[in-house]
């Protein structure tokens, strides 16, 4: 399977997920449980890899929808 992906269907996929993940924190301080502080941490984790990627296939995040600060929400609880 060798098909290719356009930038927009990713900026889609990453934006999803970036949304879901902002969700999960509000979650977790809404109700601080082990699986609330887990779940945010995997979708940071998710996103930090795609960033990661971004970054060392020579590709902007911002270009994909990262805004400067997105780190910022998951260490500001």
């Amino acid at each position: 399977m060798n098909e290719t992906i356009d930038k927009d269907s990713v900026r889609y996929i990453i934006g999803s997920v970036m949304k879901y993940a902002y969700e999960s924190i509000d979650e977790e301080k809404a109700e601080p449980t082990d699986i609330n502080k887990g779940r945010s941490l995997a979708y940071w984790e998710v996103l930090d890899t795609i960033h990661t990627r971004l970054e060392i296939c020579d590709l902007n995040p911002k270009d994909f929808g990262y805004p400067d600060d997105w780190e910022k929400p998951f260490f500001a609880k």
